[in-house]
């Protein structure tokens, strides 16, 4: 087993290095910017037909931000063992960062999550307290490492939950905006499944791999076949894009909505359908394609939305 050559660069220029390769800003950033705004805005749009952004959406968009980099930490240090072995080309695995060097992020990231919302977000503290648990306890495995690691399929059903968490959370953020704590009815949990069913689709693709990728890492496309693994991410998508098109229908958007949803879903039938019929290593391109329809779709629904409500700010 290989091990971890001690990085000679200064702690600043590491942290650097894991912003790039393990975490890029520049791609993360604009994706949690697309899924609270829109998450938010919409929640209150179909609720009370106006958008206040107070402190509690600050809150919410503080916590969607460093979650994310908890759930990305968690991984890596979770992982850190097997990437020596599989990954040896990541940054930690060739000592550009150091196992400590996540650690710090993770526990600075713990820290801002519970003092913001400790702070901050008394109204939403007890769904903050759930989200939070459930993600110390996937990162402990659920106390059961060896069967989770041994079984991909159980992982993601274990894992899978912390997404829908936190949007939970952050739909929970939008409904306390203003003097009144709205209600969580149906419409919000169809929300709830237009922004989480594309995290699960981005979440197996990037396990999948064509034939002459595989290795001694648990993807889907082994445990499934390639075709099989490929209708996952895609009946995810399919429904998340059909969801947003019926949300959009019931808040009267204009039908350039519908138009782009549509050109979406297009788009993905075309990538997934392509991998799907011909899995070869130069037509898996899942990943990025779930990453740009998830972002495209946000963005479509949150501009579309704030065209037909109005925007009060009170901080």
């Amino acid at each position: 087993m290989n091990t971890q050559v001690p990085a000679k660069k200064p702690f600043l220029s590491r942290i650097w290095t894991y912003s790039l390769e393990m975490f890029p800003v520049l791609i993360y950033l604009p994706y949690v910017i697309a899924l609270y705004l829109c998450l938010n805005f919409v929640t209150q749009a179909i609720t009370t037909k106006s958008i206040v952004l107070d402190v509690n959406g600050v809150v919410g968009m503080v916590t969607a931000f460093f979650m994310m980099l908890q759930m990305r930490t968690f991984d890596d240090l979770k992982d850190i063992e097997i990437d020596k072995d599989l990954f040896p080309d990541r940054a930690t695995p060739r000592g550009a960062v150091l196992k400590k060097d996540i650690q710090i992020i993770s526990g600075v990231s713990f820290c801002i999550l519970l003092a913001t919302n400790l702070i901050y977000g008394e109204k939403t503290l007890f769904v903050f307290s759930i989200m939070l648990l459930y993600a110390v306890l996937t990162f402990k495995w659920f106390f059961a490492e060896k069967y989770h690691r041994e079984h991909v399929f159980f992982t993601m059903l274990t894992h899978q939950p912390l997404p829908v968490m936190i949007n939970f959370f952050l739909i929970h953020t939008a409904l306390a905006s203003g003097w009144v704590y709205e209600d969580f009815e149906f419409k919000h949990f169809l929300l709830l499944l237009i922004f989480s069913l594309p995290i699960t689709a981005w979440e197996t693709s990037r396990k999948i791999r064509s034939a002459d990728k595989e290795d001694d890492y648990e993807t889907f496309s082994k445990l499934f076949g390639a075709k099989k693994a490929t209708l996952i991410p895609l009946t995810c998508l399919l429904i998340s894009g059909i969801l947003s098109l019926y949300v959009g229908f019931e808040l009267g958007l204009d039908f350039t909505h519908a138009i782009v949803t549509l050109v979406l879903i297009a788009y993905v039938l075309v990538y997934y359908g392509r991998f799907y019929l011909y899995p070869t290593h130069k037509n898996n391109v899942l990943k990025n394609t779930s990453m740009i329809f998830t972002t495209l779709l946000f963005f479509n629904l949150l501009i579309h939305t704030l065209l037909i409500t109005n925007v009060t700010i009170t901080l």
